[in-house]
């Protein structure tokens, strides 16, 4: 879900790369990450312990100049190579505005495609979400292997209609950039069909939620579509309303009270952390 920061102006809004070990997803984010110019993008960064690391960086198009009074900056994810543990990607995946699924073509390749494209589904169902209610493009790697599948077999293989669908090969950047064009484009579109312009909502339900720098996902388990306040007399206050908690998926649970002249809301804000390594 897009976050808005009243005071910079900006729409956050983020991106993963998902799909089956080996496909190309890193190789795809650092090939992107490199063609970007630095005064448009933040560092590549990796979080995470000696098994799942997280590979990520957030990027503003000049190009698309100001959305509804707005700059929209992109925060890009994935998960390097096998993945041991589905919290990680559960934790990438939350919030996600779209997604890059980056699916095998080659013969060995299609099989895995296939079961990482339910587990997505799996997932996105965790977090009450379709895989239909998500801007999504599927990126075909290893098309310039032998008897590798075309990306209309690949459709096919995958029981897929209605879903933007490239040929991209990884290894030398070709397609990577028109995927991730793609997927941009249709979360533009998304954002075209909502509302900002409602500060004093947004600055309650996301007060302290966009960091400067891209994130591991911390949001409330209530979306600001639902929050509704009358006018207040003061200034919106974010309160913290009892004892952290952790739960049995790692997670750090803090209880939240927004006070918003009389009236009050409260919130759960959930918090994986990991050692930063740069």
């Amino acid at each position: 879900m897009a976050l808005f920061n009243k005071s910079k102006r900006e729409i956050n809004a983020k991106i993963v790369y998902f799909g089956p070990p080996y496909a190309g997803k890193s190789t795809s984010l650092k090939f992107v990450h490199r063609k970007l110019k630095p005064e448009h993008r933040s560092p590549l960064k990796t979080m995470g312990g000696q098994r799942d690391r997280m590979l990520f960086f957030d990027f503003m198009p000049p190009e698309l100049g100001d959305f509804n009074g707005c700059r929209v900056r992109f925060h890009v994810y994935t998960v390097q190579g096998e993945v041991a543990s589905p919290s990680s990607w559960k934790t990438v995946l939350k919030g996600a505005d779209g997604i890059v699924f980056v699916a095998d073509s080659s013969t060995q390749g299609v099989t895995a495609s296939r079961d990482y494209l339910e587990k997505l589904r799996e997932y996105m169902a965790g977090f009450e979400r379709t895989f239909a209610m998500t801007p999504c493009v599927v990126q075909c790697t290893k098309g310039d292997l032998p008897e590798a599948a075309g990306p209309a077999e690949m459709l096919q293989a995958l029981s897929l209609t209605g879903t933007t669908v490239l040929p991209v090969v990884a290894t030398t950047g070709e397609g990577v950039i028109q995927a991730l064009s793609a997927v941009v484009k249709q979360i533009l579109s998304r954002l075209r069909e909502q509302r900002f312009d409602d500060e004093a909502a947004a600055e309650a339900c996301m007060a302290g939620s966009v960091a400067e720098e891209p994130a591991v996902p911390a949001e409330a388990a209530a979306s600001p579509a639902t929050t509704e306040f009358p006018e207040p007399s003061s200034e919106p206050s974010l309160e913290i309303s009892g004892p952290p908690e952790r739960s049995a998926d790692g997670f750090f649970r803090i209880p939240l009270m927004v006070k918003y002249g009389p009236h009050r809301k409260n919130y759960h804000l959930s918090l994986l952390l990991f050692e930063v390594q740069e």
